[in-house]
């Protein structure tokens, strides 16, 4: 009779084991997601760029911000697509920003693009080329 109940409360205490485990799995699909990094908007002016480090360093109205470059950063001229490298010095930008674990992480870099400075430059080459000689006479 012993042996029986000694069986039993074996084998209660595996099936109880057995319920509670999958219990477990399920607690760990549950993950907390990060709260998004909110997106600023900073105005000013290219001081330097370095392409090994991947950063920026723009001059704003208030300080000197240096933005670190990711793999996913658009930068931009107008509606032009352009490397890291494309950036120059003293070029008038426009970043969006946003915060990751205390650094500066730029979304996207747009090149402030004169309106009328690029209508001049794509006018310049009509002006420039001959015109061609009357058919006919």
């Amino acid at each position: 009779m012993k042996f029986l109940v000694t069986i039993l409360a074996l084998a209660a205490f595996a099936f109880a084991q057995e319920a509670a485990a999958p219990a477990a799995p399920a607690a760990e699909k549950k993950t907390v997601k990060a709260p998004k990094a909110k997106v600023v908007e900073l105005k000013g002016t290219v001081v330097s760029v370095d392409a090994v480090a991947n950063t920026v360093v723009v001059k704003t109205e208030a300080a000197e911000e240096t933005l670190v470059i990711e793999k996913t950063t658009k930068i931009m001229s107008g509606k032009k697509a352009v490397a890291l490298a494309d950036l120059k010095a003293e070029t008038a930008v426009v970043c969006k920003v946003k915060d990751v674990d205390g650094k500066k992480v730029a979304v996207s870099i747009m090149e402030k693009v004169e309106k009328k400075a690029a209508a001049k430059k794509e006018a310049a080459p009509a002006e420039a080329a001959p015109a061609a000689a009357p058919a006919g006479k």
